[in-house]
């Protein structure tokens, strides 16, 4: 495939990815390339781009394992507090700021 890169009038750009070309279609995609070398527009293939996916997929299993090990340190913190028979914070009680363990799930 191909990217399109299209730039408008107020300084924005648009990109466009062609993906299985066809031999029927490939003299639309040269009619397309002649039409875009005369505005002076590119086709480019984009660098990298297949170390995008495995990036993204990386940062979105990291974030959901710090999110999902943040509640449980919460939860683990307040039942810690519970079973010592303290106030619950809806009772009037702070006293989950003193525990390490609620804290270690806030800041993860």
């Amino acid at each position: 495939g191909a990217v399109l890169s299209f730039a408008c009038h107020d300084s924005c750009q648009a990109w466009c990815q062609i993906i299985n070309v066809s031999e029927l279609h490939s003299s639309l995609l040269t009619s397309m390339d002649e039409t875009l070398s005369e505005m002076n527009w590119s086709i480019s293939t984009p660098a990298g781009s297949k170390y995008h996916l495995y990036i993204g997929l990386a940062l979105a299993i990291g974030s959901s394992i710090f999110i999902g090990s943040s509640f449980i340190l919460k939860k683990k913190g307040l039942l810690k507090l519970a079973d010592k028979g303290v106030p619950r914070a809806g009772q009037g009680g702070y006293s989950y700021l003193k525990e390490w363990l609620w804290w270690a799930g806030l800041l993860s």
